[in-house]
């Protein structure tokens, strides 16, 4: 079945969001709609660029190829940034971050998943915690900030939204990090 393309305001998803789940996420608002922004906002199903059905604003989760409302978009969004904040306290100490480090974390997570940004595979096959992971657990924000433009492939291949995506939230993990220096 052919769905038309239905695109939702990545701020109404996120007000709406806000306003079924208060309090349920650290990130700000600000900083929800900087990152659904990077997004496709959709109410039909379509491929992403490593072909993963995706619908809402970037959610891959059980994607049925139906028209989904705007409540059901906001409360994946909830439900998937929730997922990926949880990501970030649980295995790089996100309760110790600054805030706008925890937010670019919480992007990276969102975006690639928990695992992408724990772990990768050497030129042997074997699998080694990631740079930012080790640095995160010293407590080095900076040098955690400065590594997120370390992700910016899809299916092996160097993607320039990626890039563009990852050196935006450096410059926005930074702002609070520079702040405590």
């Amino acid at each position: 079945m052919n769905l038309p393309v239905k695109r939702y305001a990545v701020a109404v998803i996120v007000a709406l969001g806000i306003s079924l789940a208060p309090e349920a996420l650290r990130t700000s608002e600000e900083a929800q709609v900087k990152i659904a922004t990077w997004e496709d906002c959709r109410a039909t199903p379509y491929r992403d660029i490593a072909g993963v059905a995706t619908v809402g604003c970037g959610s891959t989760g059980n994607v049925q190829n139906r028209l989904y409302s705007e409540s059901e978009v906001a409360k994946r969004w909830v439900n998937d940034l929730r997922h990926a904040e949880n990501c970030i306290n649980q295995n790089f100490n996100g309760a110790d971050m600054p805030q706008s480090a925890f937010e670019s974390m919480t992007d990276a997570a969102y975006n690639l998943g928990c695992s992408g940004l724990m772990w990768f595979k050497d030129k042997n096959g074997t699998r080694q915690r990631t740079t930012i992971w080790k640095l995160a657990q010293a407590h080095q924000w900076a040098p955690v900030c400065d590594r997120l433009t370390d992700f910016v492939n899809s299916s092996g291949k160097r993607v320039q939204g990626l890039l563009n995506r990852r050196t935006d939230f450096k410059t926005w993990c930074l702002r609070d990090v520079e702040a405590q220096r």
